[in-house]
């Protein structure tokens, strides 16, 4: 088991919206060729940005940017997300969002990673 990666376009998004913790992982956006490093988004070429696990991009938006993803488990096969503020607890970006279903939890942590990041 291990920890799943975000896509490179949501690298690119995450870097676009201010992410700049160090990551392990540093990928190049032309090419998607990966490097190992421990620098953040900063310290980078701008042509390379950090590469993070999902769940440090679900950290980074929840106690920077105060936005949770909440990932359900509905049946077989199904996940969904939602996102809620903090500390309000409000659902956002509901009414104008495609109900979706998501085949494993990694798919709808990645689209509402995603969703959140567009919010921004």
């Amino acid at each position: 088991m291990t920890e799943e990666l975000v896509t490179l376009e949501t690298a690119k998004m995450l870097k676009e919206k201010g992410f700049n913790e160090p990551c392990m992982i540093a990928m190049n956006i032309e090419d998607g060729r990966q490097y190992g490093t421990n620098r953040t988004n900063s310290e980078l070429p701008i042509k390379v940005c950090s590469h993070p696990t999902q769940s440090v991009a679900q950290k980074w938006l929840r106690e920077t940017k105060n936005l949770h993803i909440e990932i359900s488990y509905m049946y077989e096969n199904y996940w969904t997300y939602d996102i809620l503020t903090i500390p309000r607890h409000d659902l956002i970006g509901l009414s104008d969002r495609p109900i979706v279903r998501y085949n494993i939890y990694e798919e709808a942590l990645e689209a509402g990673i995603q969703e959140a990041l567009k919010l921004i």
